[in-house]
């Protein structure tokens, strides 16, 4: 009997010391690159720093979901969306969607050329929020 409890009080030990939990990447869906042998509560080294900027459109990828933008003080710089397919953060400004009637846009529809200004964060090379003027 005592054996028994010993080998039950063994196992459940090593069992609750290999569950510990990982951190899993919650800037892309499916992609767990950043959670090898960072284990959770750790925190990262510096706060991700947010930049709003004005610019173009010059190129969009639609395989890849990047879009190439044409920055005002900042040149060209290829950027990627965290968000998954589909739940992009694309909005027309407030007069745009007055005149067209919508609000957002899907990736696809995002012409080159167009004005925008956008929210992303230069240290992860990913948009926050697109807004087509």
């Amino acid at each position: 009997m005592a054996s028994r409890l010993i080998l039950l009080l063994a196992i459940t030990a090593c069992g609750l010391s290999a569950q510990q939990k990982t951190v899993s990447s919650s800037t892309r869906p499916g992609v767990n690159d950043n959670a090898d042998g960072a284990l959770e509560g750790t925190r990262p080294e510096k706060v991700l720093q947010i930049v709003k900027s004005r610019g173009a459109v010059t190129r969009v990828d639609l395989e890849k979901r990047t879009v190439v933008l044409a920055l005002d003080k900042r040149g060209a710089i290829e950027l990627a969306f965290s968000q998954p397919t589909g739940r992009e953060q694309i909005k027309y400004g407030k007069k745009s969607a007055k005149r067209l009637g919508v609000n957002r846009l899907r990736l696809e529809e995002l012409r080159e050329g167009a004005k925008v200004r956008v929210q992303y964060y230069p240290l992860l090379s990913q948009l926050m929020e697109i807004v087509v003027d």
